[in-house]
């Protein structure tokens, strides 16, 4: 009996079991797919109940209670994508491919509930699954997927532009104009201007402007209260177009430049200029900003609405209570009397106003605002900078820099050492001898003479090539431009010579006896130095004979420096350096020293000659740069020169 009645309960399991999946079946087939009016003998198509689990279910045949097996007809969904095989030949949608057109959706969840009636949302012809822009909005179904727009609605946030246009150029970075995080295809108010892109296309202002006509309101503040159907946009002054596409859309009834609307939303009076009747146009002192109304005292009430503390008596920018907390004049518009307008005086904060010397007394009530001795009415009359004691920056205050003998005057008398226009306090260079009066200060020549140790030398041409490092020829620690006997050299005419004493290793600095006349021996030798360009001359060696430092110029040194010098006059672009050099012969300090005189004697040839100064470059190489044997005379005589080229070709 046990066995039997357990026969019994397998067999009511079984038969249960059955008629719920064939109940199911007839729920899908009859209420999802709606076939229930079509062909019943038609096989039962493959269902996923499960949108992860693409399995074949199994059409289960009525119980049959004499046998103990059931026939099961297994549906062909090769992709697994809840579409059969069959089905998906029928659509045109590939089998093997759980989504057809690649856009990002299932193949099943494009067809939708009835595969004989495939959706095609934009009606175009193509259905969903195979279409790659759903909504037909001109953006692809797998882009809008990626940026959370909707691929079935061309309008995702129903604001009248089409998706395409508020994605914009470049999907990968979709529009957001009013920088809130929400893109425009998602965004009913694109321009945040609180109202919304629907409303404002049908008003006719800009979606993505918040302040269509730039009048410094935005659309929202201008429109008024829509929520009331009754009421419509504003038209303050009533010529027929909305405030929020007027730019001079209010009434200004009493002609202070704020419209009626503004002074009602700063709870001015429209109807008076002055509203706090302190003597100031309402406009004035609202300010350039409306949004942001001036408060100068800072104590919450806007300077139009304040009738004590932003008063100004004397017109200067500074109200009077500022003033009284400062300490200067509310009735003088210059407390201390120097030209400057106190408010210029405060600088750029009034709560830390200027005191340019630090002495302790504010700009607008000291008298000497750098306390370099000198007014600062007087340096504003000559030029000078007031908040500056040394105005051209050489090392000399202002007041050093004028008449020495009349310092004790509030006015001492100008100085212009140099005669070129610029006083000294404005001029870097005093003397005009080419040094900066700083640099002179460093060297200890004197800035107010150009020719310091009053050999008839300027202190530029002594000063030689390193300025950290000034020439001293003769060797007695003293530079040159301060030894007024530095044992100068004397340069040489075309007809006369400087002697040196007659051996082969003289290379000392030339003495200036006995000078007899010239001889061939004594003349300046020229060679074209090889690989060179000869246009517009030749670079060349000018070599010295061992017995001289200033030689006499030959005749073919004649022609070739008037070749140069011609090219030097065509412009002042046309430049030329010099750059001595000497054997091996004596100390490297001394050899630097003779190769600089040898190069002036050139420079004095030239300059003999007609061409301009300011167009040689001089320098010296000393016995650094040999080109031949120093151990042979030959290769001294060699190494005995001067060499000149052209540095700056005009074309």
């Amino acid at each position: 009996m046990k066995k039997a009645s357990l026969k019994l309960s397998i067999l009511f399991v079984l038969i249960t079991t059955a008629l719920w999946f064939m109940g199911s079946w007839w729920h899908y087939t009859c209420n999802i797919k709606n076939t229930c009016g079509s062909n019943t003998d038609t096989p039962v198509q493959n269902v996923s109940t499960d949108s992860d689990t693409k399995a074949d279910i199994p059409v289960i045949p009525p119980v049959n209670t004499d046998t103990t097996e059931t026939d099961v007809e297994t549906i062909k969904d090769t992709d697994n994508d809840g579409l059969s095989d069959e089905e998906e030949e029928k659509l045109g949608s590939d089998p093997l491919l759980v989504d057809t057109d690649g856009d990002s959706i299932p193949d099943n969840e494009e067809v939708g509930a009835d595969y004989t009636k495939p959706l095609d949302t934009d009606q175009d012809g193509i259905i969903d699954v195979l279409d790659l822009d759903d909504d037909n909005d001109g953006t692809s179904t797998l882009i809008e997927e990626k940026i959370g727009s909707s691929s079935l609605r061309a309008d995702t946030d129903e604001d009248g532009i089409n998706d395409t246009d508020e994605i914009g150029n470049n999907t990968d970075k979709p529009l957001d104009t009013d920088g809130d995080s929400i893109i425009n295809a998602l965004d009913t108010d694109d321009d945040d201007d609180g109202l919304e892109t629907a409303a404002e296309i049908l008003l006719g202002t800009n979606p993505l402007l918040a302040d269509t006509d730039g009048d410094g309101l935005s659309d929202g503040d201008e429109i008024g209260d829509l929520m009331d159907t009754n009421k419509k946009p504003a038209d303050t002054d009533k010529d027929g177009t909305i405030d929020a596409l007027d730019a001079e859309d209010d009434l200004d009834q009493d002609s202070d430049g704020l419209s009626d609307t503004l002074e009602a939303k700063l709870n001015t009076d429209p109807k008076k200029k002055d509203t706090d009747g302190d003597g100031i146009n309402d406009a004035e002192e609202v300010g350039a900003d409306v949004k942001s109304p001036l408060d100068s005292d800072l104590d919450g009430i806007i300077d139009a609405l304040d009738t004590v503390d932003d008063s100004d008596t004397d017109n200067d920018g500074l109200t009077d209570a500022q003033e009284a907390k400062l300490g200067s004049n509310p009735n003088k518009v210059d407390s201390d009397n120097d030209g400057i307008n106190d408010n210029e005086e405060i600088g750029n904060n009034i709560n830390d106003p200027l005191d340019t010397d630090d002495d302790g007394i504010l700009n607008l009530l000291d008298a000497d605002d750098d306390n370099d001795g000198l007014k600062t009415k007087y340096e504003i009359k000559i030029g000078t900078n007031p908040l500056n004691t040394d105005t051209d920056g050489d090392g000399l205050s202002d007041k050093d820099e004028l008449v020495s003998n009349d310092k004790s005057s509030d006015e001492p008398a100008i100085q212009d050492t140099d005669k070129d226009g610029k006083i000294d306090p404005i001029d870097d260079d005093d003397d005009n001898d080419t040094l900066l009066t700083s640099l002179e200060l460093t060297l200890g020549s004197n800035p107010l003479k150009n020719d310091s140790d009053g050999d008839g030398i300027s202190d530029s041409d002594e000063l030689g090539d390193d300025k950290s490092n000034p020439k001293d020829s003769d060797g007695d620690g003293v530079a040159d431009i301060l030894d007024d006997s530095d044992d100068k050299q004397v340069v040489a005419t075309v007809d006369k010579q400087v002697k040196e004493p007659v051996t082969d290793t003289a290379e000392a600095t030339p003495t200036t006896t006995d000078i007899p006349p010239a001889t061939d021996e004594d003349k300046l030798t020229i060679e074209a130095i090889e690989g060179t360009k000869a246009d517009p001359f030749q670079a060349s060696r000018l070599y010295f004979p061992s017995s001289s430092a200033s030689p006499v110029i030959s005749g073919d040194a004649a022609i070739y420096f008037d070749k140069v010098v011609t090219w030097m006059k065509e412009s002042s672009t046309n430049t030329i350096t010099l750059t001595g050099h000497t054997d091996a012969t004596g100390k490297k300090q001394t050899n630097l020293a003779l190769g600089i005189s040898r190069v002036m004697v050139i420079r004095e040839m030239l300059i003999d000659k007609g061409a301009p100064f300011q167009q040689i470059d001089v320098m010296s190489r000393g016995e650094s740069q040999p080109i031949a044997d120093n151990r042979t005379k030959s290769g001294r005589l060699k190494n005995r020169r001067v060499e000149i080229a052209p540095t700056n070709i005009s074309n």
